[in-house]
């Protein structure tokens, strides 16, 4: 597979959840293949807690998780971070492994954190990055009528688009949000983009932590590696089907994921959160943000 030719050559690499809410946890897994070949993995993830946790709609900035500021979009957390009575996802697990994990701030939009992030691979010499989504909804195109979080992905891909970046999408349909078929389909269509298949493995010690963390997304990816085949609902809701399948990461170029997808082509020069939100609600695409300030409402109606 080219993607072992690739890791085989790379010393140190960034590894990014780019949906937010628990995709950091599925970097774990990329983590536990690349350790294989000796790569030396630096952690990462979007700072947005899904609203059943964070009653603040929308993504959080490191100024309001007192991260430890590397650039003004990029920070290091290390276990002690809350958000009112909560400990942000990225934190959670910077306790778990005891190393200080990467919190990206997507608050201040894509130009800035572009600028932060091309500075800080060149100090760190990472040689890649990976951008890892739980469930594969970065691949799709931006109109999908099942599409739940196009917002995150979008803005990480505009980011990530011009470094030499791979994106690694593990758990086939784990997030509920492409269809298995839709899945298929994209990635039949990327057929000359992938680089390789890996799987993740049953792993207890890291079992202890996906089955502590709010992340369904990255938690069925670990159950399907146990052997869990059958229904199952996604928040105790929705009803999926897991099977072997769900433990599959498929690696991919980045930047052709990018080209096709119309939401992330359209924020690309975005220099706030609002205006990336701005651009696709202008567009008519519902995003996370939209589904959060509506609980929101409905929570506190005026």
């Amino acid at each position: 597979m080219q993607i072992i030719d690739i890791v085989k050559t790379v010393r140190k690499a960034l590894l990014i959840g780019i949906g937010g809410g628990g995709d950091i946890l599925s970097t774990l897994y990329v983590k536990r293949f690349l350790e294989k070949f000796d790569v030396e993995c630096v952690l990462g993830g979007v700072v947005w807690e899904r609203y059943r946790r964070d009653k603040k709609p929308g993504p959080r900035s490191l100024e309001e998780i007192n991260a430890e500021k590397i650039h003004d979009t990029l920070g290091f957390v290390d276990g002690n971070e809350r958000i009112g009575g909560i400990q942000p996802i990225v934190s959670q697990v910077a306790e778990f492994l005891n190393e200080k994990i990467v919190a990206v701030d997507i608050t201040k939009g894509v130009v800035k954190l572009r600028e932060d992030l091309k500075n800080f691979i060149k100090e760190e010499g990472f040689d890649v990055v990976f951008g890892v989504d739980a469930g594969g909804d970065s691949l799709a195109k931006g109109f999908e009528v099942t599409l739940i979080s196009p917002l995150a992905d979008s803005i990480m891909l505009s980011v990530l688009k011009d470094f030499n970046s791979i994106l690694a999408v593990v758990g086939f349909g784990s997030d509920c949000e492409l269809t298995r078929d839709q899945l298929e389909r994209y990635l039949s269509e990327l057929s000359n983009e992938i680089l390789g298949v890996s799987m993740v493995m049953n792993d207890d010690w890291l079992f202890e932590l996906v089955k502590n963390v709010e992340s369904e997304a990255s938690r069925i990816p670990m159950l399907a590696a146990k052997g869990y085949y059958g229904d199952y609902y996604f928040w105790g809701e929705v009803k999926t089907r897991i099977s072997i399948l769900n433990s599959l990461i498929f690696y991919l170029r980045l930047k052709p994921v990018f080209e096709r997808s119309q939401t992330a082509k359209a924020v690309v020069n975005a220099k706030s959160f609002e205006e990336a939100y701005n651009i696709l609600k202008e567009m008519g695409v519902r995003t996370e943000y939209d589904l959060e300030l509506e609980l929101a409402r409905r929570e506190n109606p005026r």
